[in-house]
């Protein structure tokens, strides 16, 4: 493996910012956006938002389900006017920067590092999970706990590999994998049809919890579509990002949206007890334990095991997906200062962020590992991603009318319709969401979040905060726009 020769941090002066270690490839177009935005996400309707279905019941997890989607669908029309004007690998840390200051855009970079981050380490874990389901199809007698581990790390391992390989590479394949990933849902919808009874949906009460736990099951439906925002941290490597990024985007939230609710319905009405479906801490495959009470008994094991080798794709497309933001996001803080230099380095031929790409894999599969003793691993990882996502995306809100009112001439190629409707909304609904976590009884998502933050504060004002650097793109946009 050949090394970069120089690291892009350095003090001033420096060198320019279009220097050819530090400038990533530009090889995506608006199907490769399509297929990173569906992709990184499909893996929630895999697993994940089942947890809600037992918070709330059938009906309560579809209120909270659409009110998820609107969110998102919001969400996703206001990021692309940022995403657009900033085209830039740091996404949120160039929002805040040029809005506010260099601390509002380590805050906001740090949150949505936080939300990859723990989205990647759910995902791999249930990826372990979920190759456990497959070989126990085959195989008898294997021990769960040891099997599922041992998976998710051989996932960490070989997907690092591929993210090393190159953009278009992973690109390419990450494409096949979404495609891959809906095919194995479409499959899931047919094979549960003869098991369909819409009794089933409406429960007697139709609220079994009533309208709390449709409130306790937001944070769940949130892992339906959260991470569609990563896509934004691919402005950097597309080709043509002011047209590129908003179709392909636009279209990858659609896609999801039709695809949430219909895997909701054949999940609640072809499930046969919802609470078993919606066992969110022992159950990592919904849709295969639905699959499996619909064609019980050995005789139907060759189409299971189908089944269950094409929704593998969904949960490997969303894990790739997840590792390009986590390394993109950590490539941008590293290359501007916020984080240590050497997570800002390129690889000399690849143009690969390897050092964060490796660095991170090991986090994550440290965590991996960790599971082995920890059953609830998975749901505390989904919960921790998600109350990070909203804590960026209210700050990315207030940025967006702070930029609105302070540079009204900044160039818009996409400009958020009904503004400041959309924006205000978003604030709204996500602040919704993240007081819910007061009110879940999971002291533990809150106190990891809150660690998480501290030890990010720490070392920007403790170290990172005087040593920024100036030729990073976030750095010389804000600056060129008369930000100190």
């Amino acid at each position: 493996m050949s090394l970069p020769t120089e690291s892009p941090i350095a003090p001033d002066p420096v060198p320019s910012i279009s220097d050819d270690h530090t400038t990533l490839h530009k090889p995506l177009g608006a199907l490769q956006i399509w297929a990173l935005g569906v992709g990184a996400v499909i893996t929630g309707e895999y697993f994940g938002w089942n947890g809600g279905l037992g918070a709330a019941g059938p009906l309560g997890m579809l209120i909270a389900t659409v009110f998820v989607c609107v969110l998102y669908l919001l969400w996703v029309m206001a990021l692309l006017e940022l995403s657009v004007a900033m085209p830039f690998a740091g996404g949120p840390l160039a929002y805040g920067r040029r809005a506010v200051g260099p601390w509002l855009g380590f805050v906001m970079g740090w949150s949505m590092f936080l939300e990859c981050l723990f989205a990647a380490i759910g995902t791999a874990i249930a990826t372990g999970g979920y190759l456990y389901f497959l070989l126990s199809l085959l195989f008898e007698g294997l021990p769960k706990e040891l099997t599922t581990t041992i998976a998710a790390l051989l996932t960490v391992a070989l997907f690092g590999g591929l993210q090393f390989w190159g953009a278009r590479q992973q690109a390419k394949i990450m494409e096949w994998m979404t495609y891959g990933a809906i095919v194995g849902l479409v499959w899931f919808w047919i094979a549960a049809w003869p098991g369909v009874k819409i009794e089933r949906i409406f429960t007697d009460p139709l609220l079994p919890f009533g309208w709390f736990g449709v409130v306790k099951a937001i944070p769940f439906a949130i892992w339906w579509l959260v991470i569609i925002e990563s896509v934004a941290l691919a402005a950097e490597e597309a080709h043509e990002p002011h047209h590129s990024l908003p179709r392909g985007l636009l279209l990858a939230q659609l896609t999801l949206i039709v695809l949430v609710v219909l895997t909701w319905f054949f999940a609640c009405a072809a499930g046969e007890d919802w609470r078993r479906t919606g066992d969110g801490v022992n159950n990592l495959y919904p849709l295969a334990t639905v699959y499996r009470e619909v064609w019980p008994g050995p005789q139907h094991r060759p189409h299971m095991l189908g089944f269950s080798l094409i929704a593998l794709c969904g949960m490997v497309a969303s894990y790739n997906g997840m590792l390009f933001a986590v390394s993109r996001q950590s490539y941008s803080l590293g290359r501007a200062g916020y984080l240590p230099g050497f997570l800002g380095l390129l690889h000399r031929s690849r143009r690969t962020p390897y050092v964060s790409i490796v660095v991170w894999s090991g986090v994550i599969a440290g965590f991996a590992a960790r599971s082995y003793f920890n059953p609830k691993a998975v749901e505390v990882s989904v919960l921790t991603c998600n109350l990070a996502a909203l804590v960026w995306y209210v700050l990315a809100m207030v940025c967006l009318v702070l930029l609105r009112i302070r540079e009204p001439h900044m160039p818009r190629p996409y400009r958020v319709p009904l503004f400041p409707l959309v924006p205000f909304a978003v604030i709204a609904m996500s602040l919704l969401a993240a007081v819910v976590y007061g009110w879940m009884q999971e002291p533990i998502v809150l106190w990891l979040t809150l660690v998480m933050y501290l030890l990010g504060f720490a070392w920007y004002f403790g170290w990172a905060r005087t040593r920024l650097v100036r030729a990073a793109p976030e750095e010389a946009s804000a600056r060129a726009a008369g930000r100190p």
